[in-house]
């Protein structure tokens, strides 16, 4: 399978887990160097990350795609740029609207893993 190809079902295997909160798949996905940063601006990491899923802070009730860019800068480096349509809650307040997401994708020949993230909301 080609590394775009590859990507894409990473990525789909991203939106499975973050909408179930698989924290098991979404602990194989996200490299434990991970840095996040949030919609408000925060730094945080994997521990983070999967914490939120696993503790129920973070519920993704939807997760559409509206588009999605993949650019390949190496053999074993990707950036995906995704506009997602979201509902759900983050420590018990609702949200929802498009989200930009920006993630890099590293193969160490271990698979690939997000190593870097970044989310922000778009205006309304």
């Amino acid at each position: 399978m080609n590394p775009s190809k590859q990507i894409q079902e990473m990525e789909r295997r991203l939106l499975k887990a973050m909408l179930a909160s698989d924290v098991s798949e979404l602990d194989s996905l996200i490299s434990d160097q991970a840095v996040v940063v949030g919609p408000d601006g925060r730094l945080s990491n994997k521990i983070d990350d999967v914490a939120a899923h696993r503790d129920g802070l973070l519920r993704i009730l939807t997760m559409e795609p509206q588009e999605v860019t993949i650019q390949l800068i190496s053999e074993g480096v990707a950036i995906v740029f995704a506009l997602m349509k979201m509902q759900g809650t983050y420590q018990d307040h609702a949200f929802s609207g498009r989200y930009r997401y920006t993630r890099v994708w590293h193969n160490q020949g271990r698979g690939w893993q997000i190593f870097a993230a970044h989310i922000s909301p778009m205006p309304s």
